[in-house]
């Protein structure tokens, strides 16, 4: 008498617990909750519940295609990284309460948050998992307020590009220029490349922009590290293009019309980097398809079989 074996279970998709998922919840309100003070209070990082939904969006676009199968890691590993997260929030924590709220603590308090993340990730699911929602928690950072020690260097480095930009090509216009630090002299008038001009805000939107579009729009990493890089120097570009006409208008019209136009300006940088940024999605998501289909080609004159010579 012969006996069947029973088919094979179906793979099913990987399930989180509702007792791991209030952990998940638990963490990142707490993260949203120290960010929430940062973004009230630094105009820099007043598109942070922005982040929020887009971080959502990025994790719930991937759950239908979480991994099926997953086998979480040795208890020991997901401790070995709650340890320091433990220590980073509770550093975090005390700085605050001893000191002051600052970029510093909550950058600790964030990393700490994204390790818990990890350790539960990990623990409960499995490492296929984690990498799977990888991207959604790190983009998360896009928020978090940078330390002095690394704010400075990039402000201070985006104001130097900037007015030394605008001297030469102001010369090259017949308009005699000097700078003198991140204050361009043109006869008697000066314009300052403050904090506010010298791109960082347009910077950061563009970050944030290309990261979330080319992560939903293209597949291959190259390419989006590629529209990353290209973004970032497009909000270089048009902040480049805005302090220039800012600054012929104070030498054509004077400061008056430069402090009337000088918002607006900003603005246009913004919508600059905008439309810079889709139009370019839109073309390397055809350039990302015109590779595939050129791949997909030459796959299929491989498998061809080859004729037999008598």
């Amino acid at each position: 008498m012969s006996t069947s074996k029973p088919p094979p279970a179906a793979a099913r998709p990987t399930r989180i617990d509702p007792v791991v998922a209030l952990p998940l919840a638990a963490v990142c309100l707490w993260w949203i909750r120290d960010l929430s003070f940062q973004w009230s209070s630094l105009v820099d990082y007043r598109f942070g519940w922005i982040v929020v939904l887009l971080a959502g969006f990025l994790a719930w676009e991937r759950w239908p295609t979480r991994p099926t199968e997953d086998r979480p890691i040795a208890p020991l590993w997901p401790v070995l990284i709650a340890l320091p997260a433990m220590g980073l929030i509770l550093l975090g924590e005390l700085y605050k309460l001893g000191v002051a709220r600052t970029a510093a603590a909550s950058m600790s308090l964030s990393i700490g948050c994204a390790l818990f993340l990890t350790a539960i990730l990990l623990g409960a699911c499995g490492p296929r998992t984690f990498r799977h929602f990888l991207f959604p928690i790190a983009f998360f950072f896009v928020a978090v307020p940078m330390p002095k020690l690394l704010w400075n260097p990039v402000v201070f480095g985006l104001q130097s590009v900037i007015s030394v930009l605008n001297v030469e090509t102001l010369g090259i216009m017949g308009i005699p220029a000097e700078r003198q630090g991140h204050i361009i002299r043109m006869g008697d008038v000066l314009v300052g490349v403050n904090e506010a001009c010298s791109g960082v805000r347009s910077l950061q939107s563009s970050i944030m922009a290309a990261l979330f579009v080319g992560d939903l729009t293209l597949r291959r990493r190259g390419l989006k590290v590629v529209f990353l890089i290209f973004g970032i120097g497009l909000a270089i570009f048009g902040n480049y293009l805005r302090s220039l006409y800012l600054s012929w208008t104070a030498f054509r019209s004077g400061t008056d019309q430069l402090r009337a136009i000088h918002d607006s300006a900003g603005w246009s940088v913004l919508l600059f980097t905008f439309i810079g940024v889709v139009l370019l999605s839109l073309f390397m998501t055809r350039m990302e398809a015109l590779i595939a289909a050129r791949n997909a080609a030459a796959s299929e004159e491989d498998d061809e079989p080859t004729p037999e010579t008598p």
